[in-house]
């Protein structure tokens, strides 16, 4: 599936100011079979950062001396002839929702300026077993809130990135790494990698440990795998689950199922338009699927959840801090406060209900598909977009993939997402492969 374009990136390095532009994948193999350092890359990598970053903000710590110091000691471990990891050279970026105990970990809030965990979050061991070189963190919105980041879209500076994501979202897009970590309780990484024209990969609900990292809402919080490609994002879930590493190709196209969702009402005519081109123009017969009553329900669940349980987390601070925080964490703590304990258990019973009907949905279907945004991305001071159509996807733990497949009206990208079932992210990798393939940009054009 990717021979032509892997051929075509390895015919670039030779050329050292375009090491940054190559896959990850086509890193990772040159860089073992010794056609490529580490160190080079790294330093294509910084030296696209050095130019960019003043104006796309992507990143909240950066320690250049530092990355230098990875590849060089990557190039080393090779040199002496050591076992080499998936991701062995490779520069990564991670979302500042990670703990890393050699820079800080701030979660995007003044209120842990100059934080330093001890320890590494268990995914960032994961991507440094695999040989990644974290290059930096990425910058997010307070706590991973509904809140604009520093970041701008690397597309259009002066339109939003999306949340809490964004920062890996943009470094990816932007060239200045391969691929980039995030997470997602609703829409943190889907709605970024839509704004600015990422490949993301959210899987399914205990996909990996999140421990060490900014859990909001435990039967939400999901892993967010940023990057260029379907292939590179499955050589970035390989490195933490190797069955997907590789994406076979599908013998037959999948069963589909067109399904709106309740953010279906926010969704622009330009949107709408090019799913529906996209959708007609496919070798595979779509079905339109009908959502259960109960998903209407599902955007009120998310916020229920989340309120409930910043209330809990964050009410015992002191009046200084809470005031200090940005207006929807606040906004959020005193809806919590205001939930009774009957309401609580209201709504983790609908969301058990939703989980149950999820299930269902793919009794006759392989994958669902819709949008990953309502639209195109919004102007910075609009906010950073709903993540309506997301929502209830990350409530039930379902895993999703959001493609860049889309224009609207002012040719920036709009995502499809695929919608799995629980537990079968393999299979929506090979259809997000099998759709990257069946559908070409110009088809989808306004």
């Amino acid at each position: 599936m990717n021979a032509i374009a892997d051929n075509q990136g390895l015919a670039l390095v030779s050329n050292s100011k375009r090491l940054n532009e190559l896959s990850a994948r086509t890193i990772v193999a040159a860089i073992r079979d010794r056609r490529l350092t580490a160190t080079s890359v790294m330093e294509a990598c910084l030296e696209r950062i050095a130019v960019r970053e003043p104006q796309v903000k992507a990143w909240s710590f950066l320690d250049a001396d530092l990355a230098r110091k990875r590849a060089r000691v990557a190039d080393e471990w090779q040199a002496a002839g050591l076992p080499l990891g998936p991701l062995h050279g490779l520069p990564v970026g991670v979302k500042d929702v990670f703990d890393t105990s050699d820079m800080p970990s701030e979660y995007g809030s003044a209120s842990l300026r100059g934080r330093r965990p001890t320890e590494d979050a268990d995914a960032v061991s994961v991507l440094h077993r695999a040989g990644a070189l974290i290059v930096g963190k990425t910058s997010t919105s307070e706590f991973g809130m509904y809140h604009p980041s520093p970041t701008h879209n690397p597309l259009d500076l002066s339109r939003s990135p999306g949340v809490s994501s964004a920062g890996s979202a943009a470094a990816v897009v932007d060239h200045m790494v391969a691929l980039a970590l995030g997470t997602q309780h609703t829409a943190s990484t889907t709605l970024p990698a839509s704004f600015c024209g990422a490949f993301a990969f959210k899987p399914s609900l205990g996909f990996t440990s999140m421990r060490g990292s900014n859990v909001l809402v435990s039967r939400m919080a999901h892993v967010g795998l940023l990057a260029r490609s379907v292939d590179d994002l499955a050589l970035f879930a390989g490195a933490f689950d190797r069955r997907l590493a590789e994406v076979e190709t599908l013998r037959h196209p999948p069963r589909l199922g067109f399904a709106r969702g309740p953010g279906w009402d926010l969704v622009s005519p330009d949107a709408r338009q090019a799913l529906d081109r996209l959708v007609d123009g496919l070798p595979a017969t779509v079905a339109t699927v009908d959502l259960p009553c109960e998903f209407d329900m599902a955007l009120e669940v998310v916020h229920g959840l989340l309120n409930a349980h910043l209330a809990y987390r964050f009410s015992a601070l002191p009046e200084e801090t809470f005031r200090s925080f940005c207006p929807p964490l606040q906004e959020g703590i005193v809806a919590g406060r205001a939930l009774s304990a009957a309401n609580y258990l209201e709504l983790e019973a609908m969301a058990d209900r939703l989980n149950a009907l999820a299930a269902a949905l793919f009794c006759d279907h392989d994958a669902l598909i819709t949008l990953s945004a309502p639209g195109e991305a919004t102007r910075l001071e609009q906010g950073p977009g709903s993540g309506a159509m997301s929502m209830p996807w990350s409530l039930c733990g379902l895993p999703t993939v959001s493609l860049p497949l889309l224009r609207g009206m002012n040719g920036m990208p709009i995502g499809v997402q695929l919608v799995g079932r629980q537990g079968g992210d393999r299979n929506l990798l090979r259809v997000a492969a099998w759709l990257t393939d069946a559908t070409t940009l110009n088809d989808v054009l306004p």
